[in-house]
């Protein structure tokens, strides 16, 4: 068995700890032939221990779509029990079928609410400590990766260079160079120097090296008594609005607020959540996606977002 990173940090053995209450007494270990044992902390556990920490608590759970074969959950966390409805820390869906199981079979419902409120806790703190039953890593890359011998890479780009008049030089620990920065020099400046070097040592920046060494970069160097134009990243606006383009929206969207869109108008999915009809009638979000020419352009929007989720 592996060790749990709850016994290698102070700070993750901190979080929600409670005196006189240790979880991890409390957790089964699960042994399945070919793998490794595995702790796991119960439900009911993960529930007590969230009373113990927020005893004014609540835990709501409410069904998304439910048929005589299958169920989908969805189940929220709140700090407290005067919190609206969209205050929740966290929230989980779960969706669970029907089996041929004699003694589970048949509640297939419960089954999915409790796995929901279980991963909903873990997500809030109380169970994030200890591995899921059955989680393994991400099966998906979800965003750029570290690199592993990123201190190397900066060496081979970054060859050691003479300080210009007024720089000074800062020993580089993980790569063994010395980088010129500007006295004083803020971490943001010292990352822009950092990532200019090594474009300059690729050639790839912008311009060229003129015959008396001066860059013609008219970003990183722009004329004395010239001021350079620098260009600003689109920021996210403060709320999103069905009248603004589908492509706007679509690029500040979330999945969460995608599959809480409702759809409008007079059609068969009216009142139903784009989430209910990505589970109801997945081929419609293609349709919803290319074909609507409603007003509420939240509706393509949602459906697009649901489609490169999936």
């Amino acid at each position: 068995m592996s060790e749990l990173l709850y016994n290698k940090s102070k700070a993750v053995e901190e979080l929600n700890k409670v005196e006189g209450f240790y979880p991890l007494e409390l957790a089964r270990v699960i042994s399945n032939e070919g793998q490794e044992e595995q702790r796991y902390l119960d439900v009911k556990y993960r529930k007590l221990w969230f009373r113990l920490v927020n005893p004014t608590g609540k835990i709501i759970s409410r069904i998304v779509h439910f048929t005589e074969n299958m169920a989908v959950v969805e189940a929220r966390i709140y700090l407290d029990k005067c919190d609206q409805e969209d205050n929740y820390i966290a929230n989980s869906f779960s969706q669970k079928f029907r089996t041929a199981d004699t003694q589970f079979g048949d509640k297939f419902l419960e089954m999915a609410e409790t796995a929901a409120i279980g991963r909903a806790l873990a997500d809030a703190g109380y169970g994030l400590q200890f591995a899921d039953v059955g989680e393994g890593n991400d099966p998906m890359q979800v965003d750029a990766g570290i690199p592993v011998n990123q201190g190397t890479q900066m060496q081979t780009a970054m060859p050691a260079q003479t300080p210009a008049p007024g720089m000074q030089q800062t020993p580089n620990q993980s790569a063994g160079t010395m980088l010129s920065f500007p006295p004083q020099a803020t971490p943001g400046q010292q990352m822009m120097e950092q990532f200019y070097q090594e474009a300059q040592a690729n050639g790839n920046t912008i311009g060229g090296v003129t015959g008396t060494g001066q860059m013609t970069n008219p970003v990183m160097s722009p004329p004395t008594g010239s001021v350079p134009v620098m260009q600003q990243m689109p920021s996210k606006p403060q709320s999103l609005d069905p009248n603004m383009p589908v492509e706007e929206l679509v690029k500040w969207m979330s999945y969460e607020q995608a599959i809480q869109v409702a759809v409008t108008g007079q059609g068969k999915f009216s009142g139903k959540t784009m989430g209910q009809v990505a589970i109801e009638s997945p081929s419609s979000l293609q349709w919803f996606a290319e074909q609507y020419h409603g007003q509420n352009h939240f509706i393509p929007a949602a459906a697009r977002v649901i489609l490169a989720k999936a």
